[in-house]
């Protein structure tokens, strides 16, 4: 997290509290920039009495006119967030936040307004472009009464889903019966139950450095203290882990062990037997995350962790979002049957059931799991090829991280502009993820995402307007590319 020194913010530690301002929320952009100061100062993130930079500057540095700046800082006026004194500056008023911070990644990332506005190309949601790779299901009437009972609630999920899953897992070796599945409304649901279940609030939790964006709004929204493990490779640094949980006393840690989000790369098959070996060690409680376990380019299918630990804990989660489309919002979770017990009772409390209709075609995707799959893998594989091209071309000076599986490139910048070019690029009409939207830590501010799982015409328009962006950003790259 970006620190504040004697009261005073610079202008990049702002930038880096308020991340993707400009592509979260609605409306005109002073608005947005308002929204963004607010929410850092009423999460705690912009502490009371914290003092603001001086407009020009921040202007300058966020790229915007200065009256934008004005606008935003006069609407925060008005509502009481910020108070100017002569001789002292602008300062953050009101009291430090009652509870946890609310999403501060998502949304930015997963911004409905910006990505509704008209022409602008979204290459920051790692996710499919539509629904296309869905198979054709049937779905009637009769189905569906037949599929569950006829109230319509089913806290564990279809059995015949239930079923399909459990036999995909076997398949891919881990011995799975249908008891020990749970459908959930997503694997963002899934972790949220986990997390419940296994953690109370100033918990230590182990993650990836960096990690999947959606992972740290949880772990904040619980007050839960996330330790970074560096991810460098695709593999995960034992030595390093086992040092982490010793030193924090930690008893979960949440690891992506298939392919890996944002960096796109995967573990060897020693690395895998080296974890569980070391967990087991530890007696550590393990949420495996397996949504990109299906789109490794070559294929391949290694035991995920918890078909090689022998008495470690481990609940393995996946979802269907990334194979087929994230708005069907079925996932699962696979664990013992006195775990699957107490996840049941964790989820009656605010959750009833996933949609029976959503499963069903969920099923019907399983039903023609390889045909899917083995086109999935195909196009991501063409798809990161044409990006990583591309950007070579254009931008000769950018770092692209060859990924083996997965929706994503993980892109180093040769500066730590990352967010100010996710603001240009806004204004060229694409929307990128920063770096520090996955990281815990506020680190790889010299680092971006793209998604490139787009149709090719319009992945190659978002790079070139992504290329105009940082042009304008770095007028020496500019300069050079004339």
């Amino acid at each position: 997290m970006a620190s504040v020194t004697k009261d005073r913010v610079g202008t990049n530690a702002l930038i880096t509290m308020i991340g993707d301002w400009s592509a979260g929320g609605a409306g005109p952009l002073h608005r947005r920039l308002a929204d963004a100061i607010r929410q850092a100062a009423e999460t705690g993130v912009l502490p009371p009495g914290s003092v603001l930079p001086a407009e020009r500057g921040l202007a300058r540095a966020l790229i915007v006119s200065r009256s934008t700046v004005t606008a935003a800082m006069n609407d925060l006026k008005a509502d009481g967030v910020i108070e100017a004194k002569q001789g002292s500056g602008t300062r953050v008023v009101g009291k430090p936040p009652a509870g946890p911070p609310g999403a501060t990644r998502l949304p930015g990332i997963l911004s409905v307004p910006s990505r509704s506005e008209p022409g602008v190309i979204d290459l920051a949601a790692s996710t499919p472009a539509d629904a296309r790779a869905l198979p054709t299901v049937d779905v009637d009437l009769d189905s569906l009464l037949r599929a569950g009972p006829r109230h319509g609630y089913t806290p564990e999920g279809l059995p015949a889903l239930r079923d399909a899953v459990a036999e995909r897992l076997t398949l891919g070796g881990l011995p799975t019966s249908l008891d020990e599945v749970l459908i959930t409304n997503g694997a963002q649901h899934g972790l949220a139950l986990a997390f419940t279940l296994l953690s109370s609030e100033n918990d230590p939790i182990l993650v990836d450095e960096p990690t999947y964006p959606g992972m740290i709004d949880l772990l904040a929204s619980r007050g839960l203290n996330a330790i970074g493990l560096p991810r460098r490779s695709g593999g995960i640094d034992v030595a390093e882990l086992r040092r982490l949980v010793t030193k924090h006393d930690i008893k979960v840690a949440y690891l992506q062990t298939s392919v890996h989000n944002p960096t796109g790369l995967i573990a060897e098959d020693w690395e895998f037997r080296a974890l569980a070996k070391t967990c087991d060690d530890l007696d550590l409680t393990v949420i495996e995350d397996m949504v990109l376990a299906d789109l490794r380019y070559d294929g391949s299918e290694p035991a995920p962790i918890a078909a090689r630990v022998r008495t470690a804990n481990v609940l393995a989660i996946g979802s269907i979002s990334k194979l087929g489309w994230g708005g069907l919002r079925i996932g699962w979770m696979r664990a013992s049957n006195t775990v699957m017990e107490r996840l049941v009772r964790t989820r009656l409390t605010d959750d009833l059931g996933s949609s029976i209709p959503s499963q069903v075609i969920a099923a019907g995707v399983l039903a023609n799991f390889d045909r899917v799959a083995a086109l999935r893998r195909s196009t991501l594989r063409m798809r990161a090829d044409l990006a990583a091209d591309t950007i070579a071309e254009a931008l000769p000076e950018w770092s692209v991280h060859a990924p083996a599986g997965g929706l994503s490139l993980w892109v180093q910048l040769p500066e730590a502009v990352a967010e100010r070019l996710a603001q240009a690029a806004l204004q060229a009409g694409v929307m990128v993820a920063t770096g520090v939207s996955a990281s815990v830590d506020g680190g790889y501010t010299d680092h971006i995402r793209l998604c490139f799982d787009r149709p090719e015409a319009q992945l190659i328009e978002g790079l070139k307007r992504l290329a105009s962006a940082w042009h304008s950003v770095n007028p020496t790259s500019a300069l050079a590319g004339a």
